[in-house]
């Protein structure tokens, strides 16, 4: 008898059916979150002693810490005195927008932006003009009439305004011929996302600009960033500071703050005007962003990329603190934009020949002085943008004859020469090395040595080329860096999941491979190198955000717009934003003992009329007295009139340096002697030496801290 055969039971759907693309980028997403959440944050591991993953901060943050941060203890509401400050920035924001249109115009690159293509690039422009403007005036001596920066200032504003009230600017609109919103490649020109979802952007905006008002905290703020601009303001020009190695670098942001501080005539008010103007490029950045993705990608892709560029809790920090690597990022982002348009040639398709030929070369302008401006910004620019971006045009122009290629190559190094050139003449003619300090092997430099050149080598490159010490430091790129933000990272992985990517994002990711590798070959790999790369990754993430556009992605895309909005308002409002006192009357925060340093404090007060030599301590910004100091890369003022010499001579020696107290922080002597290094001849001994031969007298001891006063005495 046969068998009986019993059919097989058929497969149920879902388990024939292969798993939908949106179901692995959903799994994708849910496990970079959780080991993002899972992360530990050292801010909190600082402030308690203990380890804590991210996502503790909901739970240990309670409404009246938010208070205690924002209002202070006790808690006031004073934002009356911002007014002039806010007025002095904005000032300086206007004139630089009016001077880049004016420029724009000249150059005929009006007709092929969109207005806000005009917008961002007329004020970042301008806003470089005007920095090498306070340069030159500031190296001409010219820095004690404020009238020199006034008088062009109304003059460029004027005629902006005369030329717009006279119709030019709307006939123009009206006869141009509309620039392309997207280049012709591309893949989705969808807009559902509506630019209402830019309203997540406007409270991270808010944050940036009053955290920008505030007095500066940061280290390095306060070492050379505002304490430079505060010498050349002092001393009436700007000249070779040989105490402090890092005035003497290119300071293209730090002029706003000169600017100010002449405008003002006062040196804290224009301090804190110049660090405002440096926090709004920032919102400036995010603008460029969102016209970038309308541009090449779609409107989705811009609102997206705006949105979560300016809620990078990195980016809130590095604006509100008055660091410039906010500078640095835009006109390094603007830069590679305008090489992307001249690349793409979507706005010069319907041009006659010779017109087409001269727009490219004034979009050539346009990058190259863009990208000359970030070199007068920091060094790093050379390696991060003049040389990427200079091998992007080469490789854009190789397969033209030689003949065809020098002119468009000519422009823009040109351009860069503009933007830069001066700081590189400044240092040339003042420390005998265009680069200072770098590449003492080959230049030299006014009181550099071999000694110190080691020093700052040693300091200044990486040494641990591990693969454990790699993992660990790509992870800090991607996920566990303190300030990173969630959304970053897997939306701009889904810009190389499209089905067909198009070269421009090919070449994004291909930037932003280059600028880690960069960053980790040759650098000390401190986040702050990275962080201006970051408008390169959000633009990325907004063409992720399109890689599908049915429903469930929508739904998911809000979501976590959402979700990583919210966090990041919450750290950048509370632990890492630079935002401390944001409410607080300017004045009380000004003296406020949580900022400023006791002994300053005490100085303030009781050295009037005289001078402070500070030993170990390198952040003179907040002394209202004047101030002998040094870096710990530069000579000891207190070493070169002590050593080897009797004490009269060196009473001699403090009398020529015009001081009448000293103040040492062993605190950081220790630091840099763990760290950076430091002259081993600053010991107790020597102090005890002065006190005994009666040229010191120690003043009283403040509670614990570990610095140390003292009083030059009179001669006997």
């Amino acid at each position: 008898m046969a068998r009986k055969k019993h059919p097989r039971p058929a497969k149920p759907a879902a388990a024939t059916a292969s798993v939908s693309p949106l179901t692995w980028v959903l799994l994708g997403l849910i496990a970079y979150l959780a080991l993002f959440f899972a992360c530990d944050m050292p801010g909190l591991h600082q402030r308690t002693g203990k380890v804590f993953p991210r996502i503790t901060l909901l739970l240990m943050l309670q409404p009246q810490d938010l208070v205690d941060i924002w209002c202070g203890t006790p808690a006031e509401i004073g934002l009356v005195d911002r007014l002039p400050v806010l007025g002095l920035a904005g000032g300086i924001v206007l004139a630089g927008a009016c001077l880049g249109w004016l420029l724009l115009t000249l150059l005929g690159l009006q007709r092929r932006l969109t207005r806000l293509e005009s917008l961002v690039f007329s004020t970042a422009v301008g806003l470089g003009v005007v920095s090498t403007y306070v340069l030159a005036v500031g190296l001409a001596g010219g820095l004690a009439s404020r009238w020199v920066f006034l008088g062009p200032g109304l003059g460029i504003v004027g005629s902006a305004a005369w030329r717009a009230w006279n119709g030019g600017l709307l006939r123009r609109r009206a006869k141009r011929q509309a620039a392309p919103m997207a280049s012709s490649k591309r893949e989705n020109s969808d807009d559902w996302l509506s630019p209402h979802w830019l309203w997540l952007a406007v409270p991270f905006t808010i944050l940036i600009l009053l955290g920008g008002m505030l007095p500066p905290m940061d280290f390095d703020v306060r070492e050379y960033h505002l304490q430079a601009p505060k010498e050349f303001y002092q001393q009436g020009r700007i000249a070779f500071l040989p105490h402090n190695v890092y005035a003497n670098m290119p300071l293209g942001a730090e002029m706003f703050s000169l600017l100010a501080m002449v405008v003002a005539g006062d040196w804290w008010l224009g301090a804190l005007a110049g660090k405002t103007v440096i926090a709004l490029f920032a919102p400036l950045t995010a603008l460029g962003l969102l016209a970038a993705g309308r541009r090449f990608f779609s409107p989705v892709a811009g609102i997206v990329a705006a949105i979560v560029y300016l809620s990078i809790p990195w980016i809130v920090q590095v604006s509100t603190t008055g660091l410039v690597e906010g500078v640095l990022a835009c006109y390094w982002f603007l830069a590679a934009y305008a090489v992307a348009m001249w690349w793409s040639h979507a706005s010069l398709l319907s041009l006659p020949e010779g017109e087409g030929e001269r727009s490219q070369l004034m979009l050539l302008l346009l990058a190259g002085y863009l990208a000359g401006a970030a070199m007068a910004c920091k060094y790093p620019a050379v390696l991060f943008v003049v040389v990427p971006l200079t091998t992007w045009v080469c490789w854009a122009l190789g397969r033209m004859p030689w003949h065809r290629v020098w002119k468009p190559l000519g422009a823009f190094l040109l351009a860069v020469a503009l933007g830069c050139g001066l700081w590189l003449g400044k240092n040339w003619a003042l420390s005998a090395n265009p680069t200072y300090p770098l590449l003492y092997g080959l230049f030299g430099g006014k009181t550099w040595t071999a000694e110190k050149d080691a020093q700052w080598n040693r300091i200044h490159r990486p040494h641990d080329f591990s693969l454990p010490t790699l993992g660990k430091d790509l992870a800090r790129v991607g996920i566990t860096s303190e300030w990173l933000s969630p959304l970053v990272m897997p939306l701009a992985v889904l810009a190389f999941f499209r089905r067909r990517p198009q070269p421009l994002v090919l070449a994004l990711g291909a930037y932003v491979l280059f600028v880690v590798a960069g960053w980790w070959l040759l650098t000390h790999r401190i986040d702050r190198f990275w962080v201006p790369a970051l408008p390169l990754a959000a633009l990325l993430a907004g063409v992720g955000a399109t890689w599908a556009s049915d429903l469930p992605w929508r739904r998911t895309l809000v979501g976590l717009l959402a979700l990583g909005a919210a966090w990041n308002l919450l750290v950048a409002g509370s632990v890492g934003g630079g935002c401390s006192g944001a409410l607080v009357r300017l004045e009380r925060l000004r003296r406020d003992p949580d900022r400023l340093d006791p002994w300053h404090a005490y100085l303030n007060a009781h050295a009037a009329g005289g001078g402070v030599l500070l030993v170990g301590d390198a952040q003179p910004f907040d002394l209202d007295v004047p101030v002998v100091y040094s870096t710990c890369f530069d000579d000891s003022p207190l070493e070169q009139a002590v050593k080897g010499r009797g004490p009269e001579e060196i009473r001699d020696g403090l009398a020529r340096l015009g001081v009448t107290h000293v103040y040492v922080h062993w605190g950081e002597v220790e630091r840099y002697r763990n760290t950076y290094g430091f002259t081993e001849f600053i010991q107790p001994e020597v102090f005890d030496a002065l006190v005994a031969q009666g040229i010191l007298a120690p003043l009283p001891p403040i509670g614990d801290h570990p610095g140390r006063g003292y009083r030059v005495t009179a001669s006997p």
